[in-house]
């Protein structure tokens, strides 16, 4: 049929993208964001170093648009609709590159990651299909591998859209607050094996929602924590204050 043709033009996804970009920015700009660190020298706004961000799919558009033009690069599935991602992520200054976690992506990120501009690999490791807040090996195996440290984001909102979809994917209301807590880096053993692996996905999905519920919990309570820093929107995020996070308890 016609319009199943066009669902699968990539053209239409990229426009949908561009859309959704411009929305997205208006949105953003209305968010009352605070962020709070572990350790502030993970934030890509305040040095180049390598390593790999894990945050829920749910979450997928928080990055895009607080850390923008930040030498960032989103791993995103081979699915069409990825094209929308894709589209809005460029928008933002980021790049994205199609692939798996577990399928040639390891020889991928360690090409992208020998230029300059790819400092940080962004992953949802739940993605592309869930199930929901269940971490998939991939992403540790890549750590493993390239030995670059992991380093996890916990969005959340006091108020926001919740979609009807297997990540109950998340759209901020416009004039809500928006809280970020970042864990400091972990490195993963480069001589992982079946057991350690399911060790370290179970630990790091464990502390991933952690943070995540910590992040919702600060936003729905607007809480003042220690150290936090808030947020400047603009052509290229940055922060105003770098400070320690205090009310998350993730174990190192």
């Amino acid at each position: 049929m016609w319009f199943k043709g066009l669902s699968n033009s990539r053209f239409l996804w990229k426009i949908l993208g561009f859309s959704c970009a411009q929305v997205v920015r208006n949105l953003i700009g209305t968010i009352d964001y605070k962020w709070a660190y572990y350790d502030p020298i993970v934030d890509a706004s305040v040095v180049r170093r390598k390593y790999i961000c894990l945050f829920w799919h749910e979450h997928i558009l928080s990055p895009l648009f607080l850390r923008r033009n930040c030498g960032a690069t989103m791993l995103l599935s081979q699915h069409i609709d990825a094209e929308v991602v894709i589209s809005i992520a460029r928008y933002f200054g980021m790049d994205a590159v199609r692939g798996s976690s577990t399928r040639g992506g390891a020889s991928a990120i360690k090409q992208m990651m020998s230029l300059k501009k790819h400092d940080v690999i962004a992953i949802t490791p739940d993605g592309p299909n869930g199930p929901y807040r269940t971490m998939s090996a991939g992403a540790i195996y890549l750590a493993s591998k390239l030995q670059l440290p992991i380093v996890l984001y916990g969005f959340g909102y006091d108020n926001a859209w919740r979609f009807r979809s297997w990540d109950k994917f998340v759209l901020p209301c416009p004039f809500s607050r928006g809280r970020v807590i970042t864990s400091p880096p972990f490195m993963v053993p480069s001589n992982l094996n079946k057991v350690s692996l399911e060790y370290y996905r179970n630990r790091f999905e464990t502390m991933l929602t952690q943070l995540t519920d910590e992040a919702e919990s600060w936003a729905t309570s607007n809480d003042t924590i220690l150290g936090e820093s808030f947020v400047n929107i603009g052509p290229k995020c940055s922060i105003t204050y770098y400070g320690v996070a205090k009310k998350a308890a993730v174990e190192e």
